[in-house]
């Protein structure tokens, strides 16, 4: 705790207690009986007044108002500085709090604009992810579309080759007919047979190469087909996985919002607290209000003391 500078009356008072005590008063006893305050320059030069003035007055002793006038002079100093360091120190000590509370709100208000701007973020992400979905949602459509058109032209393309098989079998029905007739008509008819049978062959080979051409091109559907199945699981697949990645984003901005929650609790948690570090300082405040009005009530009866021991003073 710091002290106030000495003066020459609390060095007499020091002086003399020391004489009291049989002590010769030296520096460095006067400083140790002064609390190990002032310099030891001040303290000899204050020694040496003393001295002389109490050689030039040796004869005559110091009266009782002049000492009590010092002790009362000495303990006046003494409160007043003891009070100054307390108000100081209480000063001190509310400074310290006001600029922690401070700090913690900084820091709280940081972290909450931090899970606002991150909650802003996420809800961004996941409207784009909605946007997405509905998007995959319109292709899955067109291609379910597709899908049927192509299931029809498939159904049109077997029904053809169902009815192109119909007619090869008439015409080969045709054909064992023809040939059960030439058996009668063997000598008659060989050179109209002989045509009929390349007229015959000739659409059987037209036939049969139309068939190939419509099973390829039945392979070739059916091909097609399979690319749609395999794009439609495929499309099916990236669907689950963008309903697994926004039920993992719903599930981030869950976690969000309830980090928000937890900061905004914590932040009401503080501003109680500080109410009610506030109510504590109460307190501390009237209690320093308190010394100050104690502190004028002793300086006014300090005051008192000293006119009337001016009153009861001899005359010089």
């Amino acid at each position: 705790m710091a002290r106030g500078g000495i003066n020459k009356a609390l060095v007499h008072a020091a002086r003399d207690a020391l004489l009291a005590r049989g002590l010769h008063p030296s520096i460095d006893l006067v400083r140790v009986e002064l609390g190990n305050t002032g310099s030891k320059s001040t303290i000899q030069r204050y020694l040496k007044e003393l001295n002389g003035s109490h050689a030039a007055n040796q004869e005559t002793p110091p009266s009782v108002s002049d000492e009590l006038l010092t002790l009362v002079s000495s303990l006046a100093e003494r409160l007043t500085q003891q009070a100054q360091d307390a108000v100081a120190e209480e000063r001190e000590y509310l400074d310290r709090q006001q600029v922690s509370y401070t700090q913690e709100r900084v820091q709280l208000r940081e972290r909450l604009e931090q899970a606002l701007s991150t909650i802003t973020r996420l809800t961004g992400e996941l409207e784009q992810q909605r946007q997405c979905e509905r998007q995959l949602r319109e292709q899955l459509q067109d291609g379910e579309g597709e899908r049927q058109q192509l299931r029809q032209l498939v159904t049109g393309q077997q029904q053809l080759l169902e009815e192109r098989a119909n007619r090869l079998q008439s015409l080969e029905d045709k054909h064992q007919h023809a040939r059960e007739g030439l058996e009668h008509y063997r000598q008659e008819q060989l050179a109209q047979r002989r045509q009929e049978l390349r007229r015959h062959d000739e659409q059987t080979n037209q036939l049969r190469q139309e068939l190939r051409s419509l099973q390829n091109v039945q392979l070739a559907k059916q091909e097609e087909l399979v690319t749609v199945y395999r794009e439609h699981e495929r499309l099916l697949n990236e669907h689950r996985a963008q309903q697994e990645q926004l039920r993992q984003q719903a599930k981030t901005v869950r976690d969000s919002q309830h980090t928000n929650d937890t900061l905004n609790e914590q932040l009401r948690q503080t501003l109680t607290d500080q109410a009610v570090l506030r109510e504590r300082v109460k307190p501390y405040l009237l209690q320093h209000r308190e010394n100050r009005r104690q502190l004028r009530e002793q300086t006014r009866q300090i005051e008192t003391l000293r006119t009337l021991l001016s009153q009861l003073a001899p005359p010089a």
